[in-house]
């Protein structure tokens, strides 16, 4: 006998989807209701030179102010304070750094600080276990990112120590960073469909030429990660508003993805068929 469902039920659901699309209606999109838990994290590291206490400490009050949803009563700001280290291109010269360096301007042919670069990594991943274990916030949660060195080991943290049994970052972020030439092996696929990299660089760079954002970008856009380009006309020292912006959209597009029309009615409309297809004996006239 045919399943009969009572019009009424299907018109007030139906009633409801088109409600939900008419207040979420901006930019053709529509945001789906919370799932009960939308903390997150954003852990950035600062620059060789620099401190944990320096501007980027600033981007917890910056970001909200572009995405008020990034506000700190949901999302956790994690700033992570370098070691001193001896700097071999300065002399030896002691300054927060993640890594050495010993060429100057980073460009493709710079030599690499391995041992240095894979500590760093290693510093950012307690970094991320104490937020997951202290504050109850998975990786799928947190957005890793980082300023020159700081990019450099955001991105070693998210594409190259990430095994397939580890959760994935929601993201990751590198401003005016470079991709270093010795971790030339694969990334894995897994980690490469879920975790996508914003990375920004200024076009008068002369510091990490500007050059590594296209070598770097081409090299991981092959790997099959979503990469966003973004460039400015400024240095390496300097931030402007629109790179700001460009952040605080690239957090709340990967911590709050937004979920299309034409996609939640798909959705909507398979719930339905389900409740068809398996309910036929509760409907019998």
């Amino acid at each position: 006998m045919m399943m009969k469902l009572p019009v009424v039920v299907f018109l007030l659901a139906a009633s409801g989807l088109a409600s939900a699309f008419q207040s979420h209606d901006a930019g053709n999109r529509w945001t789906p209701p919370s799932s009960g838990d939308d903390r997150g994290a954003v852990v950035f590291l600062h620059g060789m030179g620099d401190t944990a206490n320096g501007g980027w400490a600033s981007l917890d009050h910056m970001l909200p102010s572009v995405c008020p949803r990034l506000s700190t009563d949901k999302i956790e700001y994690i700033f992570p304070q370098a070691p001193v280290k001896g700097i071999t291109l300065n002399g030896g010269e002691l300054v927060p750094a993640w890594f050495d360096l010993f060429d100057f301007p980073v460009d493709s042919t710079s030599r690499d600080d391995v041992v240095g670069q894979l500590n760093a990594v290693c510093m950012l991943e307690d970094t991320v276990k104490s937020i997951e274990q202290e504050r109850g916030i998975p990786a799928s949660r947190i957005v890793v990112g980082g300023f020159a060195q700081g990019g450099a080991v955001a991105m070693l943290a998210s594409y190259f120590r990430k095994e397939r049994k580890h959760q994935p970052f929601a993201g990751c972020i590198c401003l005016s960073g470079w991709l270093p030439n010795s971790w030339n092996f694969p990334v894995n696929s897994y980690v490469a469909e879920m975790t996508p990299l914003l990375w920004a660089h200024g076009a008068y760079d002369n510091k990490v030429l500007f050059m590594q954002q296209a070598l770097g970008t081409q090299r991981l856009m092959k790997e099959g990660i979503d990469v966003t380009v973004r460039t400015y006309p400024c240095a390496h020292e300097s931030y402007n508003s629109q790179e700001i912006n460009d952040m605080a959209e690239f957090v709340d597009d990967v911590l709050f993805p937004k979920v299309s029309k034409q996609v939640a009615t798909a959705e909507f409309v398979a719930s339905v068929k389900y409740l068809f297809d398996h309910n036929t004996d509760q409907y019998n006239p």
